[in-house]
């Protein structure tokens, strides 16, 4: 066998396999740490030459010592000893690349290894990504417990995109929590209400996805998420293409993948229980009745195909083609006009104008401008009819001489109002006089203290909004003036007949009549103040 020599002072060892014998010599001052301590390799090499009959342990202890001194660890080259395996730390790396673990297989004390010898294992095994150089420390104190000491960065894969609802319609048609966490059986949820402008949905984009890496320092490919489109339905708009809101004042309806605004809402049923209360800022089209106790309010119309049975409407213009049984507690309000075909114990106020087919029975009926009722029976009967300009009708009470009070020339939301505004002039008259008197009081003073000066800039300040709000209110009160004046020419008309019983009020003149009176109508004479009698 051929003399054989591995290392050098400078690489920290010397490896001499000769025939006489191998030696080892491992160079470094003694006391200090040797810089080679790498006895896989030495193994390596003397594996290669087939030199066995070497103890582990005086190698081993050669390195320890690292005393520069020429050792020998076998007598002859290639004689075959008995093999020691010395036990060496193992790295596995999982199957997926994305984890790698150290573990010992011997015990502690003989662990003779440092983070170098496990980094040059992880360098071996192709591990270049994801090491915890805290983990191998934490090995190095703990060798018999198994670390994973690499771990890959998974790929996150890109989110779909969808479409995210400001309208919960699952709560359509449940009654909503009143107070103290009662249910609302007359609160329903039966439709959404928007107001133009407002959100109706939002799509929330995909994402891209982030690659991962394996420990091998292979990127992995992620997968990027699916869109959506954010389909734009009847009356709604889309906004940065990610937006989608109502284009109209109205409800919001579901249909299929869209939403829609429509500025109607149509019940196929009565407005009862099953619906609840309706509160709309569009149309209603009611195909059945409004029962008892139950309300229904809209900023459009309210039109009913059946009855209003002690039920409550209040809407721009209140269409009912069956009729309004009040039962001495329903009431309709519009700011225009109520059309009906018949009326019987019930409040109804119109701000402008109240039509009615057939009979008026014992109700009170308000309209800012006319009352006409003039087709088929066009009789009212009992209760109170005030009007501004008009009461048109066929008959005015009954045989049976019922008290039925008719007035006009009264528009009683304009004599409210002229009221209020007349009080509110007199009150601000008298507050804008005590503070210009104390004003002058204060001016009047050589020198003011400080708060004297603070309840002047107070004073002050409280003025001149007094004088704008005055100024505001004498206008509006001028007009309402002028409304009422118009209103002198107002005048009754009866078609058929007047039976005693009613009381006429034009312009606060007031006339019974004493005998039938037919076809013939009632204004006021200013110069007699009284009611006169005048042919139709």
């Amino acid at each position: 066998m051929s003399d054989t020599v591995f290392g050098s002072k400078k690489e920290g060892y010397l490896l001499e396999i000769l025939s006489e014998g191998v030696f080892l010599t491992v160079y470094a001052p003694k006391g200090e740490d040797p810089f080679f301590k790498d006895v896989t390799l030495l193994c390596a090499l003397l594996k290669k030459h087939d030199i066995k009959n070497y103890k582990m342990a005086e190698l081993l202890k050669i390195i320890q010592a690292h005393s520069g001194t020429r050792s020998q660890i076998t007598d002859t080259a290639g004689t075959e000893s008995e093999e020691i395996q010395v036990p060496v730390p193992v790295i596995n790396v999982s199957k997926d690349k994305m984890e790698a673990e150290v573990s010992f297989p011997g015990n502690k004390d003989e662990f003779k290894y440092d983070k170098a010898y496990i980094m040059k294992l992880l360098q071996d095994k192709g591990v270049t990504y994801g090491i915890d150089e805290k983990l191998i420390d934490d090995f190095l104190q703990e060798p018999l417990c198994s670390k994973i000491v690499a771990k890959g960065k998974p790929a996150v894969n890109g989110k779909n995109a969808y479409i995210k609802k400001h309208i919960d319609f699952s709560q359509k048609g449940r009654p909503s929590n009143g107070n103290y966490d009662r249910v609302d059986y007359k609160n329903m949820n039966l439709c959404f209400l928007v107001s133009k402008g407002d959100i109706l949905a939002e799509r929330v984009p995909q994402t891209k996805g982030e690659c991962g890496m394996n420990i091998m320092g292979q990127e992995i490919a992620c997968r990027a998420g699916k869109p959506i489109p954010l389909v734009k339905g009847k009356n709604t708009e889309i906004l940065d293409s990610n937006i989608l809101i109502a284009a109209i004042d109205g409800q919001v309806i579901e249909e299929g993948n869209r939403m829609v605004v429509d500025p109607k809402l149509e019940i196929n049923s009565d407005v009862d229980v099953s619906t609840g209360n309706i509160k709309f800022n569009g149309s209603v089209f009611i195909k059945g009745n409004v029962q008892d106790g139950f309300t229904v309010k809209a900023d459009g119309d309210v039109n009913v195909g059946g009855t209003v049975s002690g039920g409550t409407i209040e809407a721009k213009n209140v269409y009912i083609e069956g009729g309004v049984l009040g039962m001495r507690r329903g009431k309709i309000h519009a700011k225009e006009d109520v059309r009906t075909n018949f009326i019987e114990n019930a409040d109804i106020t119109a701000e402008r104008n109240v039509y009615i087919a057939d009979v008026a029975l014992h109700s009170k009926i308000n309209a800012g401008e006319k009352i006409i009722i003039k087709e088929r029976r066009g009789q009212i009967v009992g209760g109170n009819a005030i009007a501004g300009l008009l009461v048109d009708a066929k008959v005015l009470g009954n045989f049976m001489n019922v008290v039925t009070k008719i007035e006009v020339g009264i528009n009683p939301i304009i004599n409210k109002e002229y009221k209020k505004v007349s009080t509110d002039i007199e009150n601000d008259k008298k507050q804008l006089k005590n503070i210009e008197n104390a004003l002058n009081i204060l001016s009047s003073e050589k020198k003011l203290s400080v708060s004297q000066k603070e309840k002047f800039a107070k004073l002050k300040r409280m003025q001149f909004p007094l004088i704008g709000r005055l100024e505001r209110a004498e206008t509006e009160f001028k007009k309402l003036s002028g409304q009422l004046k118009s209103m002198a020419n107002a005048k009754i008309k009866v078609d058929d007949r007047a039976y005693p019983g009613v009381k006429i009020v034009i312009a606060n003149f007031l006339y019974t009549v004493q005998t039938e009176a037919k076809h013939c109508s009632f204004s006021a004479d200013s110069k007699t103040e009284c009611v006169k009698l005048n042919p139709y």
